[in-house]
């Protein structure tokens, strides 16, 4: 159940149900005149919200707080004072290509975006400029400090909860100068239950040599958050893939497939609940007689209590439960599903004795682990350099990290965001998931047209902006990926948009 959502039949908490669930940030926790806390609609934030204009409160809510915050809200409400500009001569496969990308400001594009994108992005992938204590060119006139990069992060996270599907998630790269923030800033605008997971990514185990005290730092965070979690299915991604990646965290497959008429599939559990709590007493209705035909394959259930037997049929009976004052542990599967899902248990018969298990029929599938121990910022590095382009870029991810992201939560014509393009990972990996399944994602990217620091190797090669190696980049993976691409056509092409004054 939603954490905001309350026993129906009383009228404020259902109202204050469905605020929540359209403006997750102006409900919180409040104190009452007792010192109790309850929910409560932030009026201040909700007018804000919906008037565009700057409220100024004094009521105290749970919740972080910093100077600049509220107006930091108020930008994600003002109406864009951009449009797009399409750019045909640096276009790739314009007329047939599904992919955009986009130069320009982040949070005017996202405004943009809200009129002609909303909830229907299924995977957004950012990695936002780690507040390092040094400047940042998302300053948007807020001065340099964690309220800065609060403030720079606040409307945008705003604006991207309204682009995603209902099942869709987010991933935030960051260091730990602001993770404790960004998940408590992740909670407010998506809700606190819907701020997913926190993925450890180990992404120099040799450890940053740097000066001053305490210990080398091996890792970097991937926090995850989702618009609703209930809707959010496991990450599962290739078995055989992850443990090529991670052999350190991922096992081969200990399993050998079978085949039945409808494919593959392996054998892991059998149908009992192992949870010795599961039982007679607290799951009646999960307890009970299983038979099985072996000759027809006919299967009937009846009470526990019934010792009914069939001609030709063998029983099984519930694992026995040792607790004390207890007989049985309670299936896994109801009786309306045994019955009506029988192609899905395999009926082992050897010995004379019924076992029960259940079918698994993705065969190479496993659930991606919060811990990626593998891809690293030397990786990234080596992905730019096998494109020929050399020091382009500082810390560029891994292509191998972006991939197992989309692989585990995307499949088909998803879409998937990056508005911190920076190098264009993400757009390469997208390309490289598809050639490598069949998909047909498409990827919309956005990354600010700041100029390159005239001394950088990327003013020297001829790069005038970050947007243009951006670019760059994805034309050149693109072009390796056309070349030796055997599953027939991926898409490698891409719109080129840049934000225009209007």
């Amino acid at each position: 159940m939603d954490e905001w959502d309350a026993p129906r039949g009383n009228r404020l908490s259902d109202s204050i149900a469905a605020i929540a669930r359209l403006f997750p940030h102006a409900v919180a926790e409040v104190a009452d005149e007792t010192g109790e806390s309850r929910l409560s609609v932030d009026f201040d934030l909700l007018r804000q919200e919906l008037s565009g204009e700057l409220v100024e409160g004094t009521r105290e809510r749970y919740g972080l707080e910093w100077p600049g915050k509220r107006a930091a809200a108020l930008c994600a409400t003002t109406p864009p004072t951009a449009r797009f500009r399409e750019v045909e001569d640096e276009s790739v496969d314009r007329a047939s290509t599904g992919n955009v990308f986009i130069a320009g400001d982040n949070l005017e594009a996202l405004k943009l975006l809200r009129q002609t994108h909303a909830g229907a992005v299924k995977l957004i992938y950012i990695d936002p400029p780690y507040n390092t204590r040094n400047d940042f060119v998302y300053n948007d006139d807020f001065g340099p400090s964690h309220s800065a990069w609060l403030s720079m992060m606040y409307p945008r996270l705003l604006l991207a909860r309204d682009l995603l599907t209902d099942d869709g998630v987010g991933f935030v790269s960051i260091d730990g100068n602001e993770v404790a923030q960004l998940k408590l800033v992740l909670a407010e605008v998506f809700g606190a239950r819907n701020v997913v997971a926190t993925i450890v990514w180990v992404s120099n185990l040799k450890g940053r040599q740097i000066s001053g005290g305490g210990p080398a730092g091996t890792h970097e965070y991937i926090l995850c958050f989702a618009r609703n979690a209930d809707a959010v299915t496991r990450f599962r991604g290739s078995a055989s893939d992850l443990h090529a990646l991670m052999p350190a965290v991922y096992r081969r497959a200990g399993y050998a497939p079978k085949y039945d008429a409808k494919g593959p599939y392996v054998t892991k559990n059998e149908l009992y609940n192992t949870n010795s709590r599961f039982n007679e007493r607290t799951a009646p209705t999960m307890v009970f007689r299983i038979h099985y035909h072996p000759g027809t394959g006919e299967v009937r259930v009846t009470d526990i209590d019934d010792d009914t037997e069939f001609e030709g049929f063998l029983t099984a009976l519930p694992h026995p439960n040792h607790r004390p004052g207890l007989r049985w542990h309670a299936w896994r599967w109801s009786r309306a599903r045994v019955v009506a899902d029988r192609d899905e248990l395999e009926f082992d018969v050897s010995g004379g004795t019924l076992r029960i298990r259940t079918k698994v029929r993705d065969v190479d599938g496993m659930t991606l682990k919060d811990v990626v121990i593998g891809p690293s910022t030397m990786s990234g590095q080596r992905d730019l350099d096998d494109l020929g382009m050399h020091h382009l870029f500082d810390s560029p991810k891994p292509v191998a990290l972006l991939r197992t992201l989309v692989a585990v939560t995307t499949s088909n014509d998803d879409l998937v965001l990056d508005f911190f393009a920076g190098s264009g990972t993400t757009a390469q990996a997208v390309m490289e998931q598809n050639a490598d399944d069949g998909g047909h994602r498409r990827f919309l990217l956005v990354q600010l047209d700041e100029r390159t620091s005239p001394r950088s190797d990327a003013a020297a090669a001829g790069f005038a902006t970050i947007a243009d190696v951006t670019a760059e980049r994805m034309r050149r993976a693109g072009d390796r990926l056309r070349s030796r691409s055997a599953r027939g056509h991926v898409d490698t092409g891409f719109r080129m948009l840049r934000l225009e004054q209007r």
